[in-house]
């Protein structure tokens, strides 16, 4: 992808259900549930940067649409040789075939494509832009069944606020997604922990092909070998009792993690939390004097909707630290 080549084109991307406010900048034309329509008028590269979106597709009304981001439009930042592919059911798709073919030169590959033609909404269609997929964000990342999406992991460390001096640990980073996410925003410790040994040997892999130091260990969330008041953030997936552990197991699990959080974050510090065990976690949470919920905001994405829960200090807790 030519990502700073300047062009000029409308995109809509797909993100997170609940995150569509977190994608900002000047062109945003509208946001729908888990969508955000914007109007580019200069180079791809911030955008492609942004890790915020799962997709992102050109609405095309019509052939001549084509051409025109084809000529000038975000089509036309794709690298040769451009390769095609049309969805089952997509509107005239062989007017829009013809265009592809015999007007721009493009090869038809329903396996190994740049631009996915699929069904539009208010227009004939959607061009899925194959090097802004957030598969093509995150290459040769190591998963496990309940590894935590990568957009997700964003959007989480959004909500953290995390800043460029901050320690931050994930007492659940599994293969690191998050602590990925993290790194462009933190400079200071990243530390991550798990009881699991083959998610910590994934974790060191990822990482390391990323170029990404942090400090990782093996060992359960609610013993952490952090020094109290130490951390300025603690951002994590815990187990929701589905994938990973069950409902009883977390009964004991989670208010023995959150014991452990409010002794290593500092007085300012915040905890940002994901899970569907809802009502475990809050009244968790109650039980818990020095922390409390100051925000809740819910996701859903791939049949899933866990909320994620931002916790900070309660001033019973600032005092015991002052």
């Amino acid at each position: 992808m030519l990502l700073d080549r300047p062009v000029q084109d409308q995109i809509v991307l797909t993100t997170v259900g609940g995150a569509e406010d977190l994608l900002e900048g000047p062109g945003i034309v509208a946001r729908t549930d888990g969508a955000v329509t914007c109007r580019i008028d200069g180079p791809l590269r911030a955008l492609h940067d942004m890790r915020l979106y799962l997709t992102a597709a050109v609405p095309l009304a019509d052939e001549a649409a084509v051409l025109r981001s084809a000529e000038s439009g975000v089509l036309s930042a794709l690298e040769e040789p451009i390769r095609f592919r049309i969805a089952p059911r997509t509107p005239d798709a062989d007017a829009l075939r013809a265009v592809l073919v015999d007007k721009l030169g493009w090869s038809e590959n329903k396996s190994d494509w740049s631009v996915n033609f699929i069904p539009g909404t208010s227009t004939s269609w959607l061009a899925e832009i194959g090097p802004l997929h957030w598969s093509r964000n995150y290459p040769q990342l190591e998963r496990l069944p309940w590894s935590t999406k990568p957009v997700v992991a964003e959007v989480m460390i959004r909500l953290a606020k995390v800043g460029t001096e901050h320690h931050l640990l994930d007492p659940f980073c599994g293969t690191g997604t998050i602590l990925l996410a993290a790194h462009p925003f933190a400079r200071g410790r990243l530390i991550g922990s798990d009881r699991d040994e083959q998610a910590i040997e994934l974790a060191r892999t990822n990482l390391q092909r990323a170029g990404v130091r942090a400090e990782l260990a093996v060992g359960p969330a609610e013993k952490l070998t952090v020094a109290t008041g130490s951390l300025d953030r603690v951002v994590s997936n815990l187990p929701f009792g589905k994938l990973v552990g069950t409902h009883g197991d977390n009964a004991k699990l989670y208010p023995a993690v959150l014991k452990e959080i409010a002794r290593v974050l500092r007085p300012d510090g915040r905890a940002v939390l994901l899970t569907e065990d809802k009502r475990l976690l809050k009244d968790s949470v109650a039980r818990t004097p020095e922390l409390k919920i100051v925000r809740e905001r819910l996701l859903k994405y791939s049949g899933a909707t866990p909320t994620v829960f931002v916790l900070s200090g309660t001033r019973k807790r600032q005092n015991r630290r002052s």
